[in-house]
């Protein structure tokens, strides 16, 4: 299993595939197109033989039948010259003249004198002398056909016998069975006999045995499966390779259905002597009497008329007959073409293993440089083509790998050493924030509490607060920037906040001097947006001053209320800038609710912002529920930015200070 397994996956067996694909679409093409031209010839072919076959029978016809006509038409002129007109018989002239008219023609079965009623009175009413082959003997009869049982007058010009005065000029009869002597399909040419003053006084009749005309088509057949038919201008067949169906089958007799739609449209041009050819479905045989099961395919007729009688003659044969070779030579390509793509498969198979089989052993040792083992020995290839180009480059890349991880090694310590670093100054960072609260517990006027979440390691955020002489000392802050440098920054921002605040009373020169430090050598040009507040907690006032930082929110009986905040520039931009002080007087109770951007700009997977509009909702949820309590207001923050955010990482440092006054 593992083997067809590895048969399947390997490079060999997909080229093969790819190349057998290729070769298999290229022949079937040309097997198409072959089989196709093969077929187009042989359609052609087969069409200019059976257009020439059915000339060439109609050609015989028309002669066979133009000889009778010539050889009658040449006997009437004799007739003619007996002087019979005079009535006069003349027996023993009529007889050898009509004996000499059969013997030169093998096609005319009888001829017959038909004169008219009392012509000759010492003949009886009717007279009409008739000659005839004996078809046992091979010998020439007389006999005389009329009497008062044959009555010529009653009989029309489109019957099997003619009258004088229904006929002037010669004329070919419909084929008929004769019944009077030889008992077998025929057809009559007459010819009237004038006298002097113009009037028919006799009529010159000979019989045509019609049994050559099924030996002339059936030899006249373009292929030996062809069938042959031939029918008259009042739709009998006179010839049919069922010799039962001659002129007692009428070919349009009771075929009405459906299934007889192409045969009646078949018949239908051949009655209307015309010439073409046709391809109608197989169904076609059985209105003609034909049995072909083992032929289902379709059937290609052609037609054409015999002017002279009005007779239509028509070749049929099935189209698979004539496509035989054809089909073998397609089925022969086919057999040819399987074991010919069995062939190449097996040989392109083996060529191409013993090609790529260095690459095969190639794979197998790269994938032990996988797992880690760069000392394993690659083939040695000594072929200058595309493989050993690869080996030659695995090669240098396992070096490269070896020296790579060399180095990744070193790398993961000196960084495993610099996290550790990260971490203790992260701890220091926090350290010097309040982690106590509250942190006035023996204090019931004044409540504080903070927090501050780095995006990073450390950060640049910052708060702070104290308590010196009754009166309240804040901050908040945030840096430029992220990272070690932003809180390095950030330390030295809240030590000079302390520092400064021990001993001066007023935020604004609190923050003038913070700036005044901050911006003197800043070569890595880097700012902190400050807000920094005294609250006397005795009267309850409040002076602050804004560098550049977001406006607190007061919370108290008002509502929730944005504290109007000077911009001013962020301290360690320019140094000596003259920042301005403002002031507002609290509530009992009140909440002052400071951030920084952290907040109002945190962004969730589509980058949509939390937004003031937010920060100011949910503070008007928690002054409706009565909560002012810093930790509180911050823990409902931090909640409501957390479910907005969602997955979304944070971005940039969150600081919340809250500062709950109640006198």
């Amino acid at each position: 299993m593992k083997f067809f397994k590895d048969i399947d996956n390997s490079v060999a067996t997909r080229t093969t595939m790819i190349v057998i694909m290729m070769i298999l679409v290229i022949m079937l093409s040309m097997g198409f197109w072959q089989n196709y031209h093969v077929r187009h010839i042989i359609e052609k072919s087969m069409h200019h033989r059976t257009n020439m076959a059915i000339e060439n029978a109609v050609k015989i016809i028309d002669g066979h039948l133009a000889e009778v006509e010539t050889a009658v038409n040449t006997a009437s002129g004799y007739a003619g010259m007996l002087g019979l007109e005079d009535h006069e018989p003349r027996e023993a002239e009529i007889y050898q003249m009509m004996e000499q008219l059969i013997s030169s023609n093998e096609e005319i079965a009888a001829v017959t004198m038909m004169f008219r009623e009392d012509f000759f009175p010492n003949h009886g009413r009717y007279y009409a002398p008739t000659v005839y082959r004996n078809l046992k003997t091979n010998q020439l009869e007389r006999e005389e056909i009329g009497g008062p049982e044959h009555d010529f007058s009653y009989l029309e010009t489109d019957s099997n016998w003619v009258y004088t005065n229904k006929l002037n000029s010669s004329y070919w009869c419909l084929p008929y069975v004769d019944s009077m002597s030889t008992k077998r399909a025929m057809m009559s040419y007459s010819v009237p006999l004038h006298d002097k003053r113009g009037d028919i006084y006799a009529i010159l009749c000979a019989d045509v045995d019609l049994h050559w005309l099924q030996g002339i088509v059936e030899n006249a057949k373009p292929y030996d499966y062809s069938d042959v038919i031939v029918i008259s201008r009042d739709s009998q067949f006179i010839a049919h390779p069922d010799s039962a169906w001659i002129l007692s089958k009428n070919v349009v007799e009771g075929k009405k259905t459906k299934k007889d739609k192409e045969y009646l449209s078949l018949i239908g041009h051949m009655l209307r002597h015309e010439k073409g050819t046709d391809t109608l479905e197989s169904g076609v045989y059985e209105n003609l009497g034909r049995r072909r099961t083992e032929c289902a395919g379709r059937i290609i007729t052609f037609f054409a008329p015999i002017t002279r009688v009005q007779w239509s003659v028509s070749f049929l044969f099935p189209e698979e007959e004539i496509m035989k070779d054809a089909n073998h030579l397609s089925s022969y390509l086919s057999v040819m073409l399987v074991f010919m793509i069995i062939l190449i498969s097996a040989v392109l198979y083996f060529v191409i293993q013993y090609q790529l089989r260095p690459l095969k052993i190639l794979a197998e040792d790269a994938h032990q440089v996988a797992k880690g083992d760069f000392s394993v020995q690659l083939p040695i290839i000594h072929r200058n083509d595309e493989i050993r180009n690869l080996r030659d480059s695995f090669s240098d890349m396992t070096q490269s790998l070896t020296n790579y991880i060399d180095k990744l090694t070193e790398t993961t310590s000196q960084k495993a050493s610099m996290e550790s670093e990260l971490r203790i100054a992260s701890d220091i960072q926090m350290s010097m924030l309040q982690k106590t609260f509250p942190p006035f517990p023996d204090r019931h006027d004044i409540d504080v509490y903070g927090m501050l979440k780095a995006a990073k390691g450390v950060g640049g955020d910052l708060f702070d607060f104290f308590i010196r002489d009754e009166r309240m000392f804040f901050c908040i802050g945030d840096v430029s920037g992220k990272g070690v440098p932003a809180a390095l920054v950030m330390a030295v921002t809240r030590t000079q906040f302390r520092i400064v605040a021990s001993h001066e009373t007023e935020p604004e020169i609190i923050v003038s001097a913070i700036n005044n430090i901050m911006s003197a050598n800043n070569d890595t040009n880097m700012f902190v947006t400050l807000f920094v507040g005294m609250l006397d907690l005795a009267s309850g006032r409040l002076t602050y001053c804004n560098a550049g930082h977001d406006s607190p929110l007061i919370l108290d009986k008002n509502g929730v209320n944005e504290l109007p905040c000077e911009p001013n520039l962020p301290i360690g931009v320019l140094e000596n800038w003259e920042f301005r002080q403002q002031e507002a007087m609290l509530q009992s109770p009140s909440t002052i609710f400071l951030y920084t951007d952290g907040l109002n700009e945190a962004e969730d997977i589509t980058h949509a912002q939390f937004g003031d509009k937010r920060i100011v909702q949910e503070a008007k949820t928690l002054l409706s529920e009565g909560e002012l309590h810093p930790r509180e207001v911050i823990d409902r923050m931090t909640d409501a930015v957390h479910q907005f955010v969602g997955g979304a990482d944070q971005s940039d440092d969150m600081t919340m200070l809250a500062v709950y006054y109640c006198p």
